[in-house]
């Protein structure tokens, strides 16, 4: 057994209940190659926010912000309180509290030698790929915290929308870079961010040699537009065909992570079977409001 799980070292779905020869029976006869692996969106959103460190004791993480002080235009001057309690943009402290998100396998021992591969390595790959989403799947969720909404449910897309986010973070000091995340059907529709380079007579200019309606037309894809970088995120959920992507810097979102990925594994004797669990410990909270901005519209 222990030649079957050496394979599991560095993979970063839910395990409901026990996996036996008879779950895995389509992998046993010796004619099947191969299993495919259900896909999942990949660890999108962690790369473009705020990563915070939180080593030590502790399970909630607060992040205080001080008011700015104003300059006076004399001499005559007042003593100004450094103050955290109160502040023009921010709630403070944002405050994210650190829990255990993982899943848990159980590999009976017939079903390993059994299958055709290794399944103790692909429970480790599928542990991994559930664990990056579930992490996407909480970031992409905080986006319908920001105050700031340029869309609303039953709405389109149009430049002008993105516009006005751009103005918005600017307006509230955000730092560069901007990143834009939206759904792919926010994106790739009759009614989604390509529409604007689609040639037709109320398009965004997209003709020439480099322009990202080029880059649209040749590749289906284009890494920036209008100032934000691009990325599609499957993770963002739609309803009755209407989702919350983002536009956002950085110090939007933070993300905390107490404890990276783990594997762990225990021999079950009762069960004749292993035990295969992945586990990493995070939080993650709304930092800066202001520094982004919801960006809710329609697919169709």
């Amino acid at each position: 057994m222990n030649k079957l799980l050496k394979y599991i070292f560095g993979f970063v779905i839910f395990g409901l209940g026990t996996t036996t020869e008879t779950t895995l029976e389509e992998c046993v006869p010796t004619i099947v190659a191969s299993a495919l692996l259900e896909l999942e969106e990949g660890d999108i959103v962690r790369p473009l926010v705020t990563n915070v460190p939180f080593p030590g004791p502790g399970i909630l993480h607060q992040t205080p912000f001080i008011t700015k002080l104003t300059s006076e235009a004399d001499d005559t001057l007042a003593a100004q309180a450094m103050d955290s309690t109160t502040g023009a943009y921010e709630t403070s402290p944002s405050a994210a509290t650190v829990g255990v998100h993982g899943a848990y396998v159980l590999l009976k021992e017939l079903a390993a030698i059994a299958a055709v591969g290794d399944m103790a390595a692909v429970a480790g790959k599928l542990i991994g790929q559930c664990v990056v989403t579930r992490r996407d799947l909480d970031l992409v969720t905080l986006f319908t915290s920001l105050t700031t909404n340029q869309g609303a449910a039953l709405t389109n897309m149009t430049p002008a929308d993105l516009y006005d986010a751009y103005g918005s973070l600017r307006t509230y000091f955000a730092p560069l870079p901007y990143h834009l995340v939206l759904h792919p059907q926010q994106i790739w529709s009759e009614v989604g961010l390509i529409s604007f380079y689609d040639n037709s007579a109320d398009a965004l200019t997209s003709s020439g040699v480099g322009s990202v309606g080029e880059d649209f037309a040749r590749y289906g894809f284009a890494g920036m537009a209008l100032g934000f970088t691009l990325w599609a995120d499957a993770n963002i959920v739609l309803t009755s065909y209407n989702g919350s992507g983002a536009a956002f810097s950085a110090e939007a979102i933070k993300y905390v992570f107490k404890r990276g990925f783990r594997i762990d594994i225990d021999g079950d004797i009762s069960n004749v079977a292993t035990k295969i669990v992945g586990t990493e410990i995070w939080g993650q909270a709304i930092l800066r409001n202001k520094h982004g901005n919801e960006m809710q519209f329609d697919t169709v």
